[in-house]
């Protein structure tokens, strides 16, 4: 029994390093990939092995610099040629509106406000007023 095994050890060992000589023969070079003439989407033959490198690669180390510090110009004050506004206009209280009527309306001390476009009223004076509802605000 002891020799049977043996034998079948050997055997099945044999086998084994015949495949894997089998496996290292030298097999027929695959071709260059290269793209169909018809089709450029496609290969022209498949399975096809890569183009061997032109040269030998070496090894070289990458060296990364800093980058150069960069200076901003000095900022640029220009002469002012437009005179400065006087201020803007400032709104007033909410006015509490009295009534209206197709040309206007009339606020709480009895100015009258004349209409506009939308919500939108003139004073007395020329001023903008905003009508919301029952209130009337002039800018």
């Amino acid at each position: 029994m002891k020799s049977s095994l043996l034998l079948l050890l050997f055997a099945g060992s044999a086998a084994w390093a015949g495949g894997q000589q089998a496996a290292q023969a030298p097999a027929e070079p695959l071709p260059v990939c290269r793209l169909d003439p018809q089709d450029n989407t496609k290969l022209a033959v498949e399975p096809c092995a890569t183009a061997p490198p032109v040269a030998a690669r070496r090894a070289v180390p990458q060296v990364i610099g800093r980058m150069p510090a960069t200076r901003m110009p000095p900022p640029v004050i220009h002469a002012q040629t437009v005179p400065p506004a006087t201020h803007a206009p400032v709104p007033s209280m909410p006015l509490p509106v009295n009534s209206c009527d197709s040309g206007g309306c009339r606020d709480a001390s009895g100015m009258r406000h004349d209409g506009g476009v939308g919500n939108a009223t003139l004073d007395a004076n020329g001023r903008v007023c905003h009508r919301n509802g029952a209130f009337l605000q002039c800018f």
